[in-house]
């Protein structure tokens, strides 16, 4: 163990190599209940906790690769002190494939042993083959990660949220920093009624046009000629095909259980394609867009689809990732840009191409290339 990892971390200071029989090793069948234990104690949300969810994730990914297997680590007794989830991701780097995994939830128990887990994890994948590794973690990963010589990714640490029902809304940030109900109840009447007042000016500030974007329903086959047609000059993107897109998709909406998952094509009356967005609109009642995209002179008609799709279906708000293209129409749309509490985007690459690809915002990563299934409440 290197000596700033044990700097971060001092109560492995003192016996800081690990106990002779305990060990690292991939996950197995067997492991899905413990791992579900430690996402409960780790304070995740329900929707990890269905057995085949679980499953579908460590053993049933189209990516699934024997060198890229998830991780566990086991105490003496056989007990989990810690689980890493890996998930190959097909890359293209200037037309050129690459191997990049995913850390899509890093796990561990609320002990000494449980810190030395998170810490030997990171290190077993950080040391494997590919070419690129990426991680949405909390500030204990990003301590371990960035010990071990992987980087952070200010720019996509952060996200964007536009507020579609603004009184509700910050009654509802309110909440979060601590109204108590008793008070907050009261005024929910007081806040739909501004809304609706705000949404009358809205409709009458901004009137229809002849030339407004219709929408289709987005399938698989569409998706997969917008990502070829409208991010196909990055530098760096994701690879899909029919069956890899199809089992993430099928994915996310086996986790929406308790929402929705919206697939919507955009495109002019003639049938042009302008772009496409994804996104989860759950008990929340905060859209939570998994991807957007589309041509650079659209995006606006793109982003204000969202938003009036959203709207209709009694969004709050809608929140999604940061890309470099959508500042300028997010920034025109009065969105505010903040980091998620205790969140950071990390990245490790040994080609520094890659990585400066990434922190030029030339990539593009939406929450699909992570964990999109993190972001669905139950």
């Amino acid at each position: 163990m290197s000596t700033l990892t044990t700097e971060l971390f001092p109560a492995l200071r003192a016996g800081s190599v690990a106990p002779a029989k305990d060990r690292v090793r991939p996950v197995l069948d067997s492991d899905v209940g413990q791992i579900r234990d430690l996402w409960l104690r780790a304070g995740g949300k329900d929707v990890l906790t269905s057995t085949s969810l679980l499953t579908r994730l460590f053993f049933d990914s189209p990516w699934r690769d024997d060198e890229f297997s998830s991780l566990v680590y086991e105490d003496a007794s056989g007990r989990l002190l810690g689980c890493l989830g890996i998930t190959p991701r097909p890359m293209l780097f200037r037309e050129r494939a690459i191997r990049a995994v995913v850390g899509h939830h890093l796990l561990v128990d609320a002990s000494r042993g449980g810190a030395r887990a998170g810490i030997e994890l990171a290190r077993r994948f950080l040391a494997g083959p590919q070419e690129l590794s990426l991680a949405v973690w909390n500030d204990f990963g990003r301590r371990i990660w960035t010990s071990l010589g992987g980087s952070v990714s200010p720019f996509h640490s952060l996200s964007w949220t536009r507020a579609l029902r603004p009184a509700r809304y910050m009654l509802r940030m309110l909440r979060h920093r601590g109204l108590p109900l008793s008070a907050a109840i009261p005024l929910y009447p007081a806040c739909h009624a501004v809304d609706a007042t705000l949404g009358i000016f809205r409709r009458r500030a901004v009137p229809a046009r002849a030339s407004d974007p219709l929408s289709d329903d987005l399938d698989v086959v569409t998706m997969l000629s917008y990502l070829s047609a409208f991010a196909s000059d990055r530098a760096l993107k994701p690879r899909y095909d029919v069956a890899t897109l199809s089992w993430l998709m099928e994915t996310l909406g086996e986790a929406a259980r308790g929402g929705h998952l919206h697939k919507v094509a955009v495109r002019t009356s003639s049938g042009r394609p302008l772009g496409w967005y994804v996104y989860y609109l759950g008990v929340s009642d905060t859209a939570e867009v998994m991807q957007v995209g589309g041509k650079d002179e659209a995006l606006r008609d793109v982003l204000d689809h969202l938003f009036d799709h959203a709207r209709q279906r009694g969004a709050v708000a809608v929140t999604g990732p940061m890309d470099a293209r959508l500042v300028g129409a997010l920034s025109e749309r009065h969105c505010a840009f903040h980091r998620p509490r205790n969140t950071w985007a990390l990245i490790h690459s040994r080609d520094a191409r890659i990585v400066e690809t990434i922190h030029s915002g030339d990539a593009f990563l939406s929450r699909l290339e992570g964990a999109p299934w993190l972001e669905i409440e139950a």
